[in-house]
């Protein structure tokens, strides 16, 4: 295989899964058995007497009521599904009510989650679908698509829409066939429940790519990635989902709308963007077409070290607009830098061989004026042997420019083998009083320092004590994503209420700065106050009209993104 890193064979069944947490039960963070470490530099950086242990409840005890779902509710979609493929039990009804963000998690991990979905569908084609739709749409049924499940800003919330008795949670996850496959057009069509590694895996085997890598990428669907506007670790290269979508078809209350498989046209409003980032208020997306790719002959990553962030932030912005064709160019803070470098020296004998080389590192990066503040840039380039090369030598001549040494590929290859599995590092934190979140927005080049600061700022000024870092994930031709992390002691009284209090002093900085709410991991519920404020009342009541027309007893996903 040439992503070597892909595991395909992630059992995804529900039981499976871990309800409370991230992932699969028999997957887990790569360096669990140095979590002892990891916990002792915790207690040392956050300044604690000891690390106070918080175990999750159990599935038994969370308090969950009884389903609002009646006999012939259960009966007629069971008839419509089949049996099997209608569940209400326990486990489904916790699992499918609610998303994988530090919010979702903290509520289930101390039993104060209060809304619960009443049961769970899993349609297998787009017939019964549209047969659900129909039944919820007379019976007055919420409908909340799922797709993974992996929200990150409360995009599976559960919340009931006006007159309505009861929410259905249809889980697309049953709908993964490779549908169609163009080799000269170099497209493919997949049912939109279909998993990232299975994808992936099934276009490597035919000698193509989607390049499409989110770091939910073994934990998300087709479908999700095209409802929450997603992007992959390698979108310099292939470009966010909405760039490499090519043909949608939406499933709405009101009929299907299908876009024409075309490279362009000039037919009024793109009905491919109006659905990307519509996060399951339009309609029920069943099949995408993608543009695909050959596998590249090979790959080269590595990793970079610059005096400072302004020095990193110049070097991404020169060579974006200089077009130099890279996959990849994700830039750590001093402070995310500090993190890694803590974490790379884990498990890791203090000799004093080992001792020397250190001294040996930091008297040469400080002989070349690198110190405390330095930055580290990771550089994926991805084609032809020729075209890496090219790459390659365009960009040394910028960072020799800006002051930066080159740190080796081991840096580049590190992160590949480790780049999905860091989302597992929060389960195990948050079982010792740890809290863990991250949100994301862009902004153009001539703000991107500004904004780093201040968001810095506004993260630990709301959680005093707190560690808040950023990297910069995607840049483009006028500016790049900015993607914050803060670790905290979580509240041991009101951990929700200090939650709340971090996430709209960020929020209200971003805004400050005219910069969106999110890049990628869309609106939901959680960014639903900022996303209106930004679009203003006359856009937001256009998309309600919009879904007014499509969803008529506005039973789908009520709540979130623009819905009142």
């Amino acid at each position: 295989m040439f992503y070597h890193e892909l595991n395909s064979k992630i059992d995804y069944s529900r039981s499976n899964l871990r309800w409370n947490a991230w992932g699969a039960n028999d997957q887990d963070f790569g360096r669990k058995s140095q979590m002892p470490e990891i916990l002792k530099l915790l207690q040392r950086e956050f300044k604690l007497d000891s690390i106070r242990e918080t175990p999750p409840v159990s599935l038994e005890d969370i308090k969950l009521p009884n389903s609002k779902l009646g006999t012939n509710d259960i009966k007629n979609l069971s008839a419509i599904v089949g049996k099997n493929n209608f569940k209400n039990d326990r486990y489904e009804r916790i699992f499918h009510s609610a998303g994988r963000s530090y919010y979702d998690v903290l509520r289930l991990h101390f039993n104060t989650l209060k809304s619960f979905v009443d049961g769970v569908v899993y349609p297998k084609k787009d017939s019964e679908i549209i047969k659900i739709l129909e039944y919820c749409s007379k019976n007055k049924i919420t409908i909340i698509p799922f797709g993974g499940g992996s929200s990150v800003v409360g995009g599976v919330e559960v919340i009931k829409g006006k007159g309505q008795k009861a929410v259905l949670s249809l889980d697309m996850t049953g709908m993964t066939e490779l549908v169609s496959f163009d080799p000269i057009s170099m497209t493919a069509t997949f049912q939109a429940g279909i998993y990232g590694p299975k994808l992936e895996y099934g276009l490597n085997l035919k000698g193509y790519t989607l390049g499409h890598f989110p770091q939910s990428f073994e934990y998300s669907t087709l479908g999700g990635w095209v409802a929450a506007r997603s992007a992959g670790q390698q979108s310099n290269r292939y470009g966010k989902i909405e760039e490499i979508l090519s043909s949608v078809k939406l499933i709405s209350p009101n009929g299907t709308v299908e876009t024409l498989r075309a490279p362009a046209a000039s037919i009024g409003p793109d009905w491919n963007q109006i659905i990307a980032g519509s996060e399951g208020l339009l309609g029920i997306i069943s099949e995408v077409t993608i543009k695909i790719h050959k596998i590249p002959e090979t790959r080269k990553y590595f990793g970079l070290v610059f005096p400072d962030l302004l020095s990193s932030i110049n070097f991404i912005r020169k060579a974006n607009q200089e077009e130099i064709k890279t996959s990849m160019m994700r830039l750590s803070d001093a402070n995310e830098t500090r993190l890694y470098e803590y974490l790379g020296e884990l498990g890791k004998k203090n000799t004093p061989i080992r001792k020397f080389k250190k001294f040996l590192q930091n008297s040469y990066l400080k002989s070349v004026g690198i110190g405390e503040n330095k930055c580290v840039v990771l550089v994926g380039l991805d084609g032809s042997r020729q075209e890496v090369d090219h790459s390659f030598n365009d960009l040394k001549k910028l960072w020799k420019k800006s002051g930066a040494i080159f740190a080796g590929e081991k840096l580049g290859q590190n992160w590949i083998h480790s780049r999905y599995n860091m989302p597992f590092l929060r389960n195990h934190v948050m079982q010792y009083g740890m809290g863990v979140d991250t949100m994301e927005t862009s902004s153009t080049y001539d703000k991107l320092e500004d904004l780093h600061k201040a968001g810095i700022e506004s993260l630990q000024n709301s959680i005093p004590g707190s560690i808040a870092m950023c990297h910069l994930s995607h840049s483009y031709h006028e500016g790049a994503c900015l993607y914050y992390t803060i670790l905290f002691p979580m509240d041991a009284k009101k951990p929700e209420e200090q939650w709340f209090k971090m996430k709209r002093s960020v929020s209200d900085t971003f805004t400050s700065f005219k910069a969106p709410i999110s890049h990628h991991h869309g609106v939901g519920f959680d960014h639903k106050k900022w996303y209106e404020s930004s679009l203003g009342k006359p856009g937001i009541e256009a998309l309600n009209g919009l879904k007014k027309v499509l969803d008529q007893k506005e039973i789908l996903n009520p709540g979130k993104l623009f819905h009142s």
